[in-house]
């Protein structure tokens, strides 16, 4: 993996138009334009779509202008990394094509001078016990099947209720927040145990960092309309930025 690399994700670009999503757009352009170098590692951990499902035929046709930037950074000279999250894991050849790698299950690097752990970081909470139940349907080749003879317009009725009720999940209070980063710390200490210097997540929709030991836990906030939040790792140092 070519560094440097930088790490972001939660963008959920939607397959239907609308404002919020071309400003998404421009917000993914900037980041890009602001890159200094011709080449290092682009880490999309997951929820990079707010909906995606590829059918073997009549695939994706909403995400042209997201796949032509992907296809840009290819040419410039970096590597693309693709970590599915709970709104995308369902990718197939067509997306896999514009990545160097895509990944369905968490990942461990080894790079420069440190061990990186990155997770989407669904399904980890202790009371999560329903959502990772639910997760192994989602996930299975019969459900792949069964949902990919669904009419497209039905599909993305469903998907957009889901996708509607699981964004209610984020907004949280301060004390539930204080038991999230407990449970989120609990589970990087298992990591630090097994090797990693640095556990790397989203899915949250906020930033967190802690640190312990010399061992770091980073849980990156999402890219907004507004904001495109991302972490860079050169091989040495981590740097939490916001553009």
């Amino acid at each position: 993996m070519q560094l440097p690399i930088y790490f972001f994700g939660d963008n959920h670009f939607s397959p239907t138009p609308s404002l919020s999503n071309d400003k998404k757009v421009k917000k993914l352009k900037e980041f890009i334009n602001s890159l200094k170098e011709n080449n290092g590692s682009i880490f999309i951990m997951g929820d990079f779509f707010d909906y995606y499902f590829e059918y073997k035929k009549n695939n994706p046709d909403n995400f042209e202008d997201i796949f032509l930037i992907l296809d840009q950074i290819k040419k410039r000279g970096f590597e693309i990394y693709f970590m599915a999250g709970n709104h995308d894991y369902w990718i197939g050849d067509k997306f896999r094509s514009y990545t160097t790698k895509s990944y369905l299950t968490d990942q461990t690097i080894s790079s420069g001078s440190k061990k990186i752990y990155v997770t989407h970081g669904d399904g980890i909470l202790s009371w999560d016990k329903g959502y990772r139940i639910l997760k192994i349907i989602l996930r299975s080749k019969l459900f792949n099947f069964l949902y990919s003879i669904l009419p497209k317009s039905v599909a993305l009725k469903i998907a957009e209720k889901i996708s509607y009720e699981r964004k209610d999940s984020h907004q949280i209070n301060n004390k539930l927040l204080e038991k999230i980063h407990n449970e989120l710390i609990k589970f990087s200490r298992k990591k630090w145990k097994e090797g990693s210097d640095l556990v790397i997540m989203g899915h949250y929709h906020h930033s967190f960092h802690y640190t312990e030991n010399n061992k770091e836990l980073i849980i990156i906030d999402d890219c907004s309309e507004d904001e495109f939040n991302y972490v860079k790792y050169d091989g040495q140092s981590i740097s939490i930025n916001r553009l």
